[in-house]
């Protein structure tokens, strides 16, 4: 982290964006919309993780493609743009994954060993993820966020789906189901109340508002959703 920065990291309410490192997507624009909202909330509300006194930091693997977008739109609007970058480079033959090249709008930094990969997920520590179209990373990185919600390891926060309704259920519908239906995750159906499938920015703010201002039904105790997430109407 630049010396200048170190304050602006430690006291930062942390968002993250997962994402594919092939394709950016059309999320810019709403991305733009959402922060936007997020730094002008900070002045209507007034919680622990968002006020007006709070600074705001920006997480992704560091890579092209949605992390990229999610790097670029930060430092536009000055949020501390942060990554945690995989060396994907292997000791010996080639490389198993394309090298990840990393995108040029990062302003701190952390870069892990290839073997370390894990180690690299637990340290992402996100108030506020954000998926965006991914693979097989994105998958990895969606089931370390509800298992981090489960056990309790952080507090339950809102996590937002940025994309259309169906590509959500094809990647999450069908095993909330087959785990429902065989009771494999008994008692643990709640999380299906921590993950909104949102199309736009004015979608992802509601939530965010109504989280902030303790009026969004998400936890233990709340609904549960039979996709295994709430659309956002």
């Amino acid at each position: 982290v630049p010396l200048h920065s170190v304050e602006t990291f430690l006291k930062s309410t942390v968002f993250g964006i997962y994402g594919s490192n092939l394709m950016a997507g059309n999320f810019e624009h709403q991305l733009r919309q959402l922060f936007q909202g997020v730094l002008e909330m900070r002045s209507q509300v007034n919680h622990p993780l968002l006020n007006k006194n709070t600074p705001l930091s920006l997480v992704t693997g560091g890579g092209p493609g949605a992390m990229e977008i999610g790097n670029q739109v930060a430092k536009e609007l000055h949020i501390l743009s942060c990554a945690n970058i995989v060396d994907f480079r292997a000791k010996e033959g080639d490389p198993v994954v394309n090298e990840q090249l990393q995108n040029p709008y990062i302003e701190a930094k952390m870069t892990y060993r290839l073997d370390k990969l894990v180690e690299r997920q637990a340290e992402f520590n996100l108030d506020f993820p954000i998926f965006l179209t991914g693979g097989i990373g994105t998958d990895f990185e969606y089931a370390l966020e509800e298992v981090r919600r489960k056990v309790g390891s952080v507090p339950i926060t809102p996590i937002l789906l940025l994309g259309e309704v169906n590509y959500w259920k094809q990647k999450v519908t069908t095993r909330f189901k087959c785990n429902l239906e065989t009771g494999t995750i008994k008692g643990s159906e709640w999380l299906s109340n921590c993950f909104f499938c949102i199309q736009n920015a004015d979608q992802g703010l509601k939530i965010y508002r109504e989280f902030f201002q303790g009026t969004l039904p998400i936890g233990r105790t709340g609904p549960i959703y039979e996709d295994g997430f709430v659309i956002v109407p």
